[in-house]
């Protein structure tokens, strides 16, 4: 019972930090609980500080430093995401430049790829990422310009589409919110990030999605792109999936992090 709730209380704060609001009932429908549930899960967060109750929902508390979101999502969903990264970091060849897109799962890419000390050049969108692959002498880190944002800590904006659009990059790893083989597309939560996710896709001779088992068939509010663009897609789904065997029908490697171990 107490992993259910962990799990939509990390839920709740990522939806916040995208939209900045959420509605209580719209959250019961989401998650498959009550009305009553969802109020307890808001008072909650209300007393930790995270968020701030308001008729309906709930917003951000914009006084909330970063790291508590951020530590939430980081502990959650831990081997999937670790073997993802171990995944994923197979896949980059010594010398390669690579794009590499923000949250949990970048992170533990960029300590994987630091333990491995990858001799490489990466391009992180995150500020997380950032701090772990520059400890890294072998690694060689170059900074997109853009807006920080405050939330995720990571850069969007012109700026930063820009920095991406103008070089070529042998691999961008890219997270997305949904990936719909009946539409072709997959979407990400706010036009801002899928248009930066979108700038390192085209730019890149290889593109490589993350996508935990409960974004597969899913579909969010900003498009990324065609799945005609996508090279590889990692998972920590296990077994038969229908978006998978879509994905595999259209020519994309799909690499199921779990199993491959």
């Amino acid at each position: 019972m107490a992993g259910k709730r962990q799990r939509r209380l990390q839920r709740i704060i990522e939806l916040l930090e995208q939209h900045g609001k959420v509605e209580t009932a719209a959250l019961s429908q989401e998650l498959e609980v009550t009305e009553l549930t969802i109020r307890r899960d808001i008072e909650h967060l209300d007393a930790e500080g995270i968020v701030r109750r308001v008729y309906g929902g709930a917003v951000l508390n914009a006084g909330r430093s970063f790291e508590p979101p951020f530590a939430m999502r980081l502990n959650a969903n831990v081997e999937g995401k670790k073997a993802m990264a171990r995944a994923v970091v197979d896949l980059i060849p010594r010398g390669a430049n690579v794009a590499i897109d923000f949250g949990t799962k970048a992170y533990y890419i960029a300590l994987e790829m630091r333990r491995r000390h990858l001799q490489v050049l990466a391009a992180p969108t995150s500020v997380q990422v950032l701090e772990v692959l520059g400890q890294d002498p072998d690694i060689r880190v170059i900074v997109p310009g853009g807006d920080l944002k405050p939330a995720e800590l990571s850069l969007h904006g012109s700026a930063a589409e820009q920095f991406f659009r103008e070089r070529r990059w042998d691999i961008a790893i890219v997270g997305v919110a949904g990936i719909n083989v009946e539409t072709n597309v997959m979407t990400d939560f706010t036009e801002s990030d899928a248009r930066l996710k979108a700038a390192m896709v085209a730019a890149a001779d290889r593109v490589v999605v993350l996508a935990e088992s409960r974004h597969l068939g899913a579909q969010s509010f900003s498009p990324v792109g065609l799945l005609d663009a996508v090279t590889t897609v990692v998972t920590d789904a296990r077994g038969a999936h229908e978006t998978l065997t879509g994905l595999e029908g259209r020519g994309i490697e799909v690499v199921r992090a779990l199993e491959a171990r």
